[in-house]
């Protein structure tokens, strides 16, 4: 039975220490092609602690540190929402 390496707990640590501040994972669906303008847009928010284009379900998926729930639904609705090229999204929440 393989036990667990000293370099792979410190992977896991780092792992664990970069979700630190994320609250929530928001993945989007965005309209073909325009995936980097979204992302550029997303960055700019303080809100936003990560984006990535990704292959799955979702078009990007986008870290997020908000903490209370309805700045979180304002920042959906009011702001992700209404970004030029955004479909859809689907919000799960992370907590310790």
């Amino acid at each position: 039975m393989k036990g667990v390496t000293h370099s792979e707990v410190t992977e896991l640590s780092f792992v664990a220490k970069c979700f630190e501040d994320v609250h929530e994972i928001l993945g989007i669906k965005v309209e073909p092609g325009s995936e980097s303008a979204v992302i550029k847009e997303l960055e700019d928010f303080p809100e936003v602690a990560a984006v990535y284009k990704s292959l799955g379900d979702y078009d990007i998926i986008a870290l997020l540190s908000i903490e209370d729930s309805q700045k979180l639904t304002e920042f959906i609705v009011e702001r992700v929402r209404r970004m030029k090229g955004v479909v859809d999204s689907k919000t799960t929440l992370i907590r310790k």
